[in-house]
């Protein structure tokens, strides 16, 4: 990365330099687009702490919002291919389904009363055969087409990518004000100026610090405590009545808090241990173990769980990637899609317009 005084400009300039803002640069070059992305490696940044989870048929939620989780997640397999074919990096992705263990009769009733159309329901020895680790389990839900992706992997395609592309400049710095005359001009922390014709906003849970916006932008930074046990004991995702548990290669991940803490990134030992009670609820063969790991991201939760995706009511210049809440890592590179073509005034590959900015000032009215 380069740290300039100040930037000529660009095309776009993408303010973010996680998965989002990475993956809305990746597209807007693929369409001959020259762009500046300013970003710094944050501590706690969602992108790198996530679990990576790809799972919209149980983070249900309106038919908008469903229709483009089902989307992304159906991107996936061709974007990996694309990465790999662009960096060389194969990007671990896993599409064995997802289960939901029911522990209890209790559980079992619960989850048979919300089961999907699209859903399979497990008897114990049906769940049993299918995730042999979960021979406690009497019963559970499987959602064959939802899975996993390595984000971590994911971020170092993307960044490989990026950072080859003649098209894109890459600076290490935080924007701290964003303004619009002739052009977007964006101040980075210690006085830096970068300009464009055009700006997106995909600052994760540092969004709504940007000075200068139009509006404020509702997103706040919700903290989230995962753990890792080394092994593998599982061959999928496993949702749990408290939490979740993700096979990697060699270790085992289980999430996560939910903590409106600000941007206080830290793990706690009130965390750790809620999780490690999560982990032996879905795998007994836990619960004598110490975690090998422990860390904390924080997740950019709108007011709506919803992300902020578009153009700016008031100002064309300007473009909201944002507010992705829990489900960041699916909606990566789907985003990155519908960004690059609202930059190029092209149709959109789905529909948006639930997630435009304007649905927040429609609901103060």
């Amino acid at each position: 990365m380069t740290t300039p005084s100040s930037h000529p400009g660009a095309d776009v300039l993408v303010i973010g330099a996680g998965l989002i803002g990475l993956a809305c640069a990746a597209a807007a070059v693929e369409r001959g687009l020259s762009v500046l992305v300013v970003g710094h490696e944050r501590k706690g940044q969602a992108s790198l702490a996530a679990a990576g989870i790809l799972a919209p048929s149980i983070e249900r939620a309106a038919a908008s919002a469903d229709a483009f989780g089902i989307a992304a997640r159906d991107r996936y397999p061709a974007y990996i291919e694309w990465l790999a074919e662009r960096c060389g990096i194969s990007v671990a992705l896993n599409r064995d389904g997802i289960i939901q263990v029911a522990v209890t009769e209790a559980g079992v009733r619960g989850l048979r009363r919300a089961l999907s159309p699209e859903a399979t329901w497990l008897d114990a020895p049906e769940l049993h055969a299918l995730e042999p680790g979960l021979k406690h389990g009497l019963g559970g839900v499987f959602h064959e087409d939802d899975g996993a992706v390595d984000n971590v992997q994911l971020y170092e395609a993307l960044h490989a990518v990026v950072q080859a592309d003649r098209g894109i400049t890459m600076v290490d710095d935080a924007v701290t004000e964003l303004a619009f005359t002739n052009s977007a001009r964006a101040t980075g922390e210690h006085g830096s100026v970068y300009r464009a014709h055009r700006a997106v906003v995909a600052a994760g849970a540092w969004s709504n610090t940007i000075r200068g916006l139009p509006r404020a932008i509702p997103v706040e930074p919700v903290r989230g405590q995962m753990i890792a046990y080394p092994g593998r004991p599982l061959s999928r995702v496993v949702y749990g009545p408290t939490g979740y548990i993700v096979p990697r290669t060699g270790r085992t991940l289980v999430g996560a808090t939910t903590e409106h803490v600000g941007f206080d990134s830290v793990t706690t030992p009130e965390g750790i241990e809620r999780l490690r009670r999560t982990a032996a609820e879905i795998l007994p063969e836990l619960a004598d173990l110490e975690p090998s790991e422990s860390w904390s991201g924080l997740r950019p939760m709108s007011t709506d769980l919803h992300p902020v995706l578009g153009v700016d009511p008031d100002e064309p210049r300007l473009i909201y990637a944002t507010g992705h809440s829990r489900n960041g890592v699916l909606m990566t590179p789907l985003t990155g899609d519908c960004i690059a073509a609202l930059l190029c005034g092209d149709a959109l590959p789905v529909d948006i317009e639930a997630f435009s900015i304007a649905r927040f000032a429609s609901r103060e009215d």
